[in-house]
């Protein structure tokens, strides 16, 4: 079965336009962080605006914090309002794994081939995660060239150990996977490509307008508000210490997250029509 899935991936187009707009997304958004906000803050960009880099405030390229935003993996840049180009290609990556047997009807010919239906659940959640797993170190390469660009052609010192490097980018490839299997489990679960579009359109940008609303009505940021995906994912990738749980904490909770979606995609698989 995982076979068969890595063959049904490599021979839809979507599979590949998914793949290259993660990566080039992403690497036109960290080019731009390590070039652009440095020149605003500077005044080399928007020198008779200054309203635009009070807003911005100062960036030191040189901190821990700025070179740990240019490593996600997923080219949010830390933000808990941001939704990286990466993200929304990475999800799409899994809702297409989910989605297109049901839409060209080969989940009829896998049943048939396999009667037991979580055997070719998990065979699909294996080619996922193999295909996101491959992506996500292919993002943790372009993430590691743009720091090691930025270091190379600007006033800019590494401030982070290699192992922190390894850590962060480790870190990005399992919520690179995680978020793939998410959107995988959605696509099975809503079969409908066009539901299961509406769906992560919906996480995508429901959360930060959620976060935004809790922290304008609260003054803050209640640590349940940021016990959602994408903030999970922003979590495990971060500096220990630069968000409400711990990065190992936020990827486990979003491994549960994906599980309980993925549970009930299965239940959901078994028990309905074909």
């Amino acid at each position: 079965m995982i076979r068969a899935e890595l063959m049904k991936m490599r021979t839809v187009g979507s599979t590949w336009v998914a793949l290259a707009v993660a990566l080039g997304g992403l690497l036109i958004t960290q080019i731009l962080l390590v070039t652009v906000l440095p020149a605003i803050a500077a005044g080399s960009i928007l020198a008779n605006e200054p309203a635009a880099r009070a807003e911005l405030g100062p960036v030191d390229t040189s901190s821990t914090g700025f070179q740990y935003g240019a490593l996600d993996v997923l080219g949010a840049s830390g933000s808990s309002g941001s939704i990286g180009i990466a993200t929304i290609a990475v999800l799409a990556l899994g809702l297409i794994v989910g989605t297109t047997d049901f839409r060209h009807g080969g989940i009829l010919g896998a049943a048939l081939a396999r009667p037991a239906r979580t055997v070719i659940l998990g065979g699909k959640v294996a080619a996922t995660a193999i295909v996101a797993a491959v992506l996500g170190v292919a993002l943790a390469a372009v993430s590691l060239a743009v720091l090691l660009s930025l270091v190379a052609f600007s006033p800019a010192e590494l401030a982070l150990q290699p192992a922190e490097i390894a850590s962060s980018l480790g870190r990005g490839v399992i919520a690179v996977v995680l978020l793939a299997l998410l959107g995988l489990a959605v696509g099975v679960l809503l079969r409908g490509q066009i539901a299961a579009s509406i769906v992560v359109a919906v996480v995508l940008v429901g959360e930060p307008i959620l976060q935004g609303f809790v922290q304008l009505v609260t003054g803050s940021l209640p640590v349940w508000a940021q016990i959602l995906p994408l903030s999970l994912a922003r979590a495990g990738m971060a500096a220990p210490g630069d968000a409400a749980l711990e990065p190992l904490l936020a990827l486990a909770a979003l491994a549960a997250i994906v599980g309980i979606v993925t549970a009930a995609a299965a239940i959901a698989l078994r028990r309905r029509d074909l």
